[in-house]
């Protein structure tokens, strides 16, 4: 199904959502820290990111401003899973570019909905930005033929 990349320092939370994910037929890649994150991120991209927020070393946020400034990877999609739910650090990952929130501990169903809910929202702007490539070369296809039939028939032109 989807390619994801799951963050997070516990390797028990780590192996669990690895499993919730891989039975659900989706392709796991781990990462135990943040930078071992952005390197692989940098070799491969992914359709999603399962990421959390207290790490070592450098955290969630530190690992979502990175991402952000990746212009190969900007646009992956973020869910942030994390220990502590306050109102500040859910903005906090909204402003950083994360498109949902998981708060630890979750049932295994909470986890697959938002992955599904987060993919259905990645391939619907996927194809949305397809819609507009698609309108864009009409138009310059049309524009093209207008300056292709003004060039063959100059005289035309004088008439008007």
């Amino acid at each position: 199904m989807a390619t994801i990349l799951v963050v997070d320092d516990d390797p028990d939370i780590r192996d669990l959502i690895q499993e919730i994910l891989e039975g659900a037929g989706h392709d796991v890649t781990v990462a135990a820290e943040g930078q071992e994150a952005l390197n692989k991120l940098k070799r491969r991209p992914y359709e999603l990111l399962v990421l959390d927020i207290m790490m070592p070393t450098m955290n969630g946020y530190e690992v979502l401003e990175q991402i952000r400034a990746m212009p190969s990877r900007a646009s992956t999609p973020v869910i942030v899973v994390t220990a502590k739910h306050d109102p500040t650090g859910v903005m906090r990952e909204v402003k950083g570019g994360a498109i949902d929130h998981l708060t630890k501990p979750f049932l295994p169903e909470e986890l697959e909905e938002v992955v599904a809910r987060a993919l259905e929202a990645s391939q619907e702007s996927v194809d949305e930005r397809r819609r507009v490539l698609q309108t864009e070369a009409e138009i310059y296809g049309s524009m093209g033929d207008l300056v292709d039939d003004v060039r063959s028939n100059p005289d035309d032109k004088k008439k008007r």
